[in-house]
Order: structure tokens, then sequence, then C-alpha cells
């Protein structure tokens, strides 16, 4: 595309006025200048950036990614999501045990290529910049994270888990699976979190999204997925302070609870949820209990949570 030709394509999908001074960025190395208006090329393909996405946690604020961009393919027209190479490296605590964590635009690649036409994950490819960065072309997804759905729910907990749970239940099934397809190639996730599922509006199908963070050892995604079941099955975050300082619980049920009742990932969660509601049935919570900070058995493989996950679906919600 001629500069003259971008300028009047910009101008036809976004209706944007004086972009004749769009810049046309072919070095990504520093991600920091890319600005709204800018044009990406990589290769023959062309994408206008329409600023950085953002994302919500715990339904509170929008935290920026500043090397996460919108854009658009100025080719097909499409929504994209453009991630620049981005190193960040961080330690995370699970009990007893410290796990290095860092973030590789490569092994994103890698995932990418592995789970091409897999819809059960974010859909896209990777391009070099002239430099030789790998920048991340992703599909977007329309719909809404499981975390949103979840805090955005207005019934209450009792209602909620005979209404919504179990369908909540059966499409986790789809991405627990997920996640083994990624163990069993010698690959992780790496950031399994309840805002990185997606519900697809169109189809309902939960796909999992952002695989650039990595670590040594699988056993992180297997902890990882107990946050999201626990998430799923409290109706969001139970922590002992809410618990204790609400009135929502007897003092019967407050006076129950003890640190073991904590979650290894996150220890002011309460992870054994049986607890405070004692309709969860005990295979359910057995699971939970892999997950707390001193458990009697806990899970070594994706493919142990899998089976009881199933068997658990099956005998206590009759859903296979």
């Amino acid at each position: 595309m001629t500069k003259k030709e971008i300028v009047e394509r910009i101008k036809e999908l976004t209706g944007w006025l004086n972009v004749e001074r769009c810049k046309i960025v072919t070095d990504t190395s520093d991600w920091t200048r890319i600005a709204r208006g800018d044009v990406l090329r990589l290769g023959d393909r062309n994408f206008v950036i329409q600023g950085n996405r953002y994302e919500t946690r715990f339904g509170i604020a929008e935290q920026p990614k500043y090397w996460v961009f919108g854009a658009i393919d100025l080719e097909s027209g499409e929504q994209k999501i453009i991630k620049m190479v981005f190193h960040e490296e961080f330690n995370v605590r699970i009990g007893v045990f410290k796990i290095n964590c860092f973030r590789s635009s490569e092994k994103e690649a890698r995932v990418l290529d592995l789970i091409r036409g897999d819809k059960r994950f974010m859909q896209g490819s990777t391009i070099e910049d002239e430099k030789g960065n790998p920048v991340r072309i992703l599909d977007y997804i329309r719909g809404e994270t499981i975390l949103q759905n979840i805090h955005e729910n207005t019934k209450n907990h009792e209602q909620y888990f005979y209404e919504d749970l179990p369908e909540i239940l059966l499409k986790l099934t789809d991405s627990i699976q997920a996640i083994q397809l990624l163990h069993m190639n010698h690959t992780c996730h790496g950031d399994i979190r309840n805002d990185h599922i997606i519900i697809e509006s169109e189809t309902g199908r939960f796909r999992w999204i952002d695989f650039d963070l990595n670590q040594h050892v699988t056993d992180f995604d297997v902890w990882s997925m107990g946050n999201i079941i626990n998430y799923a099955v409290g109706k969001g975050i139970n922590s002992f302070s809410k618990v204790l300082k609400g009135d929502g619980f007897s003092d019967k049920v407050k006076q129950s609870l003890t640190p073991d009742d904590a979650s290894a990932f996150y220890e002011y969660r309460v992870m054994n949820l049986r607890k405070l509601y004692p309709y969860i049935p005990e295979r359910l919570n057995n699971i939970l209990l892999h997950f707390t900070i001193q458990p009697k058995v806990y899970y070594t493989s994706i493919i142990q949570l899998i089976r009881d996950y199933k068997k658990m679906l099956k005998e206590d919600f009759n859903l296979k």
C-alpha cells in the first residue's frame, strides 16, 4: 500500500479525520513510542493502531497493558490485538515453593502454532518486524471474561450454585483438557487466571487467551486451575476478611475456619468452600482441598485433575 492508499483506507475504516500525518512503524523495539493513528507495517501487512489494551482485574479497575495494542488490519478491515515483545520476570509463591515466571514472546509464538485451528484457544500468528522482534497478531474475540460473567451475576450464591454453576463447570471441562494438550506437547499456558478465559458471545465457548508467561514447571498451571475452580464455585473471591467481618455467615461458620482452609496460592482466600456453603457436594469440595495450604494430597499433573473433575461432574451433577 502507498501512503495515500493507507490514508484513504484508514478514513474508510475508522471515519477518523486528519490522518495524513500518520507514522509508519517497521521497528517495534521501542513500543512506548507507538501511538494511536500510527501504522504498523509487518512484511506486506499494515495495521492502524487504535490504542493500548486494558485488563480488568476482580471487577474493580482497568489496568493498561502498554505493550498490547488494539488495531485494524487495513487489508481485511478486521479487528486485531497486537502484542509486542515485553520482558518481565518475577517470582510467585505457592505455599513454601517459589516459582520463577518470565515473559517469552517466542514461547507464545510456539503455542500459537501448536493450537492453530483449536477454538478452545485464541487464534493468531507471529510476524517478525524489520529488527527480528516476534510480533503476535491475534484475532479479536468478542465476549466477556469468566471473571466478569460471574462478578456481574446478581443471584445469591445458592441460586447461582443450582442454576448457573453446573453449566460453567461443564464448559470448564474443555478448558482444563485444553491445558492437557499444551502439557502433552511440553509447554504450558503459564498465566491461568479467571480473566484469561473469554466466553465468546456468538458461541458461548470458553476460550483461553494470553500465553506469553512461562515457567519451567507445569505444576504452576495445575495450581492456577484450582483458583479458577474456586472462583467459579465460590461465585467470586471469598476472603477470610470478607467472611469474618461480614454478616453473611453465622458465628458458628466463622469460628469453624482455620488457616488450613486457605488457598496455597492466595492465603487470604478460603479454599474449603463447603464450610461456607454446606450444599457444595463433598466430591467437588475435595477437589478444592487439593489446592489448600497443607493438602493431604495434591495434583501433580493435569491428567489427575481431569480424572477427578469428570467423576465429580457425573456423580455430583449428572453431567458428562
